[in-house]
């Protein structure tokens, strides 16, 4: 957003909030900490585009994995311990498919947006959890491999062990892999003790837990989209006034737009310094097109699987839009 943008939205909302006679102090809960480039880009993000739009009289106050484990964080939300949480839908896939499926669709925001998409998630998330979508931020830089060792290109990754959650697993299979479950928390440890031989992980964010170090084999191409979710406790969200809302609305749609270049910029940077400290670039011998059909079939399952009949509504609502 310019600084001109900028100035004219704060002057305004400040004028608003001063005469509803509004101040908001709100939690938030984040499922990484400031080390991941998505906690410190998009969550840490919108929190300070809010409190410059509402000129300081909305505050959001942060809290991580450390006071809630990344895969519990919804509950408190949902029951309004927490005002807002910032998170992926692979952390409660228990709940709902919905939010991982996002990552299987194009990550035009724009497009998103017109051909209704974000909107069935929004509702589906109000009808299901009681939550409200402020905002779906998307990394489109995708995922990638992490490998200990050079893909040979006879042999594939077969009888290698790859951390992956669900929605990696049709990708993981096709290379003749097995996809192992391993908590975040050990996955450093995990790749360095060779208990596992890779990881898939979001291409960006990986220079801050140091992956490359264990894992020095960056592997292309990448695949998919990391659609990241912003949502707010609904009745929380319905109490609000319509100005706040539309401050809380207008915030989250910047910063999609925002994320798009910031995303592309980091993965150019975070290569370089992984490079520099000894990785190298490397293959998984899929063309881009087929990783992406891949990966966009196993999220689209995952969506069945976690919503059963919603899941498959959304997949045929997602593909007759073309996403």
């Amino acid at each position: 957003m310019n600084t001109t943008l900028r100035t004219i939205l704060a002057a305004a909302s400040a004028t608003l909030m001063a005469t509803a006679g509004l101040a908001a102090d709100m939690k938030m809960l984040t499922a990484w900490g400031p080390e991941h480039s998505g906690t410190a880009k998009m969550a840490y993000g919108y929190i300070e585009m809010v409190k410059e739009m509402s000129g300081g009289a909305i505050t959001i106050r942060p809290s991580g994995p450390e006071v809630v484990p990344a895969g519990m964080q919804l509950q408190p939300v949902e029951s309004g311990v927490f005002d807002l949480i910032y998170t992926h839908g692979l952390y409660h896939t228990g709940e709902t498919g919905i939010g991982a499926a996002l990552d299987g669709v194009i990550g035009d925001i724009e497009a998103r947006r017109a051909k209704g998409i974000w909107d069935w998630v929004d509702r589906h998330y109000q009808e299901t959890q009681g939550l409200k979508v402020l905002s779906i931020p998307t990394a489109t830089t995708g995922f990638r491999f992490f490998l200990k060792n050079p893909m040979d290109p006879d042999k594939k990754l077969a009888g290698m062990k790859i951390r992956a959650l669900p929605s990696y697993n049709k990708i993981i299979g096709s290379l003749g892999a097995t996809a192992v479950v391993i908590p975040f928390g050990e996955l450093y440890s995990a790749a360095e003790k060779g208990v596992i031989d890779g990881l898939v992980w979001p291409s960006v964010s990986a220079v801050g837990y140091k992956f490359h170090e264990v894992t020095p084999y960056i592997a292309e191409p990448t695949f998919g989209t990391v659609s990241y979710l912003i949502m707010m406790n609904l009745d929380k969200w319905n109490a609000l006034d319509a100005g706040t809302q539309k401050l809380l609305l207008d915030a989250g749609y910047q910063l999609e737009k925002d994320m798009v270049g910031v995303f592309q910029q980091l993965l150019a940077e975070e290569n370089a310094t992984m490079i520099a400290e000894g990785a190298q670039m490397a293959t998984i011998g899929l063309s881009a097109e087929e990783a992406n059909r891949l990966f966009a079939e196993g999220a689209m399952e995952i969506a069945i699987e976690g919503s059963g009949a919603v899941g498959a509504e959304f997949r045929d609502f997602v593909a007759a839009q073309g996403m």
